[in-house]
């Protein structure tokens, strides 16, 4: 497989407020807040990287399994990271002694925690004295407050947290007035990242049309105008998927080493564009790319280091970088109209993940509400029939 570009910035290559929270003291409590593409999650491998280089006792928490897999990748050996859900449970079994409370299932079976019942037990328990580690966490918006207030209780007192609440995708969250106030940061602790160093200006200019203006997480700078190619909308009939799949495939071939994502609305779609594009007979220039997809929980085989496409849930595409978004069959994202502000934050972060280009797609007859929130003018969005 063709390689790509997937390394961390070294120091002297940091912004004058990127070196600022990466020079913050080890101990403390510290917030760096700032925009997709403003460098938030390098500053926290960073940070990491200095806690390892330190034989420091330190956990690098994600959000999920293939934010984890990436930031593994970026990072090199040795990133003590983990998801903040199961190790938040686990630590509490071994600190508590007890099973972490939990609500019944929801309807994906998912078991949410109860953090009222973890509270009493918090309250509880004895002083508990322990050694606890460093805490770098990342996208720290989508843990839920609960979580920064149980661990303050336990007894951890040392946190690296980089956040941006504009880029909540998650029901339970944590807003950036909620992290500072749990954790108690003060001002001089807190760093707001504001230049873009990821999407081209076309890409930028599109994603800021989803910021929902929440001041206290400012959007980040537009970059220099450059030529790059308009975001584009295509309209296509749902028998003409595998006519979709070889599109996307030719986009790929024409740079190997180009890692494009495919985001879906819904694990049925991710499912019908993964399985289109892996049975495609499209005739490539470079041969077929590697055509991976992750669903929730999985443990992600990924390469970031690679060129290729992966097929993934919304969910799933926080925190990741790729060099072309393809935002799949976007007429079946749930759009509540008394709420745009929900489906601004999801595109806001979709979008954001591109480096150079954005496609979407939507089934011709398919529901047409989400158009309320995307923009008319074709220098921001062209729309085409597909063909």
């Amino acid at each position: 497989m063709a390689k790509r570009k997937f390394e961390l910035p070294g120091i002297q290559d940091l912004s004058k407020e990127q070196e600022a929270a990466r020079a913050f003291p080890k101990e403390g409590r510290h917030l760096i807040v700032g925009g997709p593409g403003t460098g938030k999650s390098v500053l926290a491998l960073i940070r990491a990287r200095r806690h390892s280089r330190d034989d420091d006792d330190y956990l690098f928490l994600v959000f999920n399994h293939l934010l984890d897999r990436a930031s593994g990748q970026l990072f090199g050996d040795g990133l003590n990271s983990r998801t903040w859900d199961k190790w938040f449970r686990e630590m509490f079994r071994e600190t508590a002694k007890e099973t972490v409370p939990r609500h019944p299932p929801d309807h994906r079976g998912y078991r949410a925690i109860d953090w009222d019942g973890v509270n009493e037990i918090v309250h509880a328990l004895p002083e508990v004295g322990a050694d606890f580690p460093y805490l770098v966490i990342d996208e720290g918006q989508d843990m839920p407050s609960e979580f920064y207030a149980s661990l303050v209780n336990l007894g951890f007192a040392r946190f690296f947290v980089v956040a941006d609440q504009n880029q909540q995708i998650t029901e339970a969250n944590s807003n950036r007035q909620d992290i500072q106030n749990i954790l108690d940061i003060d001002t001089e602790d807190v760093i707001e990242l504001r230049a873009n160093y990821r999407n081209r200006y076309p890409v930028a200019r599109l994603a800021r049309e989803f910021y929902t203006g929440d001041p206290a997480s400012p959007p980040p700078d537009l970059p220099p105008e450059s030529r790059g190619a308009v975001p584009q909308l295509f309209s296509y009939r749902p028998e003409d998927i595998e006519k979709v799949a070889t599109r996307i495939l030719r986009f790929a071939d024409r740079d190997p080493r180009q890692l494009i994502g495919v985001i879906a609305p819904s694990n049925t779609v991710r499912e019908r564009y993964f399985d289109a594009l892996r049975t495609s007979d499209a005739k490539l220039d470079n041969g077929m790319p590697s055509v991976n997809t992750y669903y929730m929980g999985e443990r992600a085989a990924v390469a970031f280091d690679e060129g290729g496409i992966l097929v993934i849930n919304a969910q799933a595409c926080k925190g990741l970088e790729f060099d072309s978004v393809v935002l799949a069959d976007i007429d079946e994202h749930y759009h509540r109209r008394d709420d745009r502000d929900i489906a601004k934050r999801l595109f806001y972060v979709m979008v954001a993940r591109a480096r150079e280009r954005v496609f979407m797609f939507q089934k011709q007859n398919g529901s047409n509400r989400i158009e309320e929130i995307l923009p008319s003018d074709s220098n921001l969005l062209q729309r085409e029939v597909f063909r």
